[in-house]
């Protein structure tokens, strides 16, 4: 199968220079619609049969959950780090269940749990944003590590 970013030039170095000039905040939502993304072909690719493209949408959905869980910070974020961390695990051990046992509603239910967190995150971003002292600190953050965006 080929991968499209090849098949389009330039559009692999504009979503790295996306993810490299984003603040904290956009990475999060970037990841999020990452694995949203890949959540929906994971279960197209089970319902027609594509056991290797669901295979590979699963791990792409398993590396962005994981970037989601090192990305948080267990001191600093208290009770609200602790609960996303447990819920990332939710989302990593169904979608492993999903592949394993070939289970379509499983990326079903975790793209639409991931899509409202989502929605959480922009508008709480949106919030953050409006206060210039918050902003500045969300987009001075620590150094990044990177999901592969491509594909």
């Amino acid at each position: 199968m080929q991968n499209n970013t090849y098949a389009r030039p330039g559009l692999g170095q504009y979503r790295q220079a996306s993810v490299e000039t984003a603040d904290r905040g956009q990475l999060i939502i970037m990841i999020y619609d990452h694995c949203i993304k890949w959540c929906g072909i994971a279960k197209e690719a089970l319902e027609a049969g594509q056991l290797a493209r669901k295979a590979e949408a699963c791990h792409k959905i398993e590396a962005g959950i994981s970037e989601l869980m090192t990305s948080l910070d267990m001191q600093k974020g208290g009770d609200i780090a602790k609960n996303l961390w447990r819920l990332y695990d939710f989302y990593s051990h169904h979608i492993h269940e999903g592949n394993m046992k070939n289970i379509a509603k499983n990326f079903t239910e975790v793209q639409e749990m991931m899509s409202e967190l989502r929605e959480a995150w922009q508008k709480a971003l949106s919030e953050v944003r409006q206060d210039r002292t918050l902003a500045n600190k969300l987009s001075n953050g620590a150094p990044r590590s990177y999901v592969s965006m491509v594909g």
